[in-house]
């Protein structure tokens, strides 16, 4: 199994991704508990491990997609490091797949490189003209359920079976759709690890896995909180609206206070124009048995919610 670190910048590949050092990345106060709990669980289950990949990039909004000298210097840096390089993108309007070509160009220049796609267009897009870059389907394709608030209910001991099995399972598990994939040129998913945890049976038919910690996200959306933030009400949580990169400096915490079940004050976060849930120890360890058990290829570990961006 790889292991791979999303970074940010150049700087975090050159600086030695020490992923396991709890000082190696700002995470927030906020946050920095549940990445200091993952790198404590991967090095009490696997002992000290090496990336031999990062990821860059972001899959949910196309304000922060990277410009080409800024990924120009991440493929030097990951060069140098001899480690590989997956590019993530989001779901984009036709202005972002005009802001994702020139860095497809920079991939195809620099030898092969992993391009995960969260849009049918992006897809499209690197089968007719950069057909030398690998397609990976991003985890915003697969359809399960994924609200902490009641699925993670479902993977108590006393909830119904029947239930906890279809919770579990997504568009991956239907072999007609791998089948499709595989037809597009596409091998590898990416997924994340559901609150009521997720089947893995699909990598039994040759599909190979990615799975994100600590972080999952929950919806995404083109209207954006943070950056209607400066307008008047009327104007607020309008599809567009122009961006000042708001999400770099504001995080929202909210706790569920009123819900029927037990998992009373459990918290999630907004991050610019997504949502996103935090892994629990019982989580972290139900995935990492999975990927003991040989049915991931690969864990990505990010220690930072994914919404960064780096100015240019």
């Amino acid at each position: 199994m790889d292991w791979s670190i999303h970074v940010s910048n150049a700087a975090e590949v050159r600086s030695g991704l020490s992923a396991l050092e709890p000082a190696s990345f700002d995470s927030g106060s906020k946050l920095a508990p549940v990445v200091q709990l993952t790198q404590r669980l991967i090095y009490e289950l696997f002992g000290p491990i090496a990336f031999s990949r990062c990821a860059y990039g972001n899959e949910f909004c196309e304000h922060l997609i990277p410009s080409p000298d800024q990924l120009e210097a991440v493929v030097t840096a990951a060069r140098d490091r001899e480690i590989g390089l997956t590019l993530l993108t989001p779901y984009v309007t036709d202005a972002g797949i005009d802001l994702l070509r020139p860095l497809f160009e920079v991939l195809s220049a620099n030898g092969e490189s992993e391009v995960v796609f969260n849009d049918w267009g992006v897809l499209n897009l690197l089968r007719r003209e950069f057909s030398g870059l690998k397609p990976v389907q991003g985890r915003l394709m697969n359809k399960s359920l994924r609200d902490p608030r009641v699925t993670g209910v479902y993977a108590a001991s006393d909830a119904p079976a029947p239930a906890l099995v279809s919770l579990r399972r997504s568009n991956l598990d239907c072999a007609s759709y791998t089948g499709f994939l595989s037809g597009l040129g596409v091998e590898s998913v990416e997924v994340d690890n559901l609150p009521q945890g997720v089947d893995l049976s699909f990598a039994e038919n040759g599909v190979k896995a990615s799975a994100y910690v600590p972080f999952g996200f929950i919806s995404t959306s083109r209207i954006c909180m943070a950056a209607g933030i400066h307008y008047d009400k009327r104007d607020k949580f309008q599809p567009g609206a122009p961006c000042h990169h708001e999400c770099q400096t504001h995080l929202l915490e909210y706790a569920y206070t009123n819900t029927p079940f037990e998992n009373r004050d459990q918290k999630f976060y907004l991050k610019g124009n997504s949502y996103f849930y935090v892994h629990t120890e019982a989580m972290l360890r139900g995935l990492f048995e999975q990927a003991r058990a040989g049915l991931i290829d690969r864990i990505v570990f990010q220690p930072q919610l994914p919404m960064t961006w780096e100015r240019a």
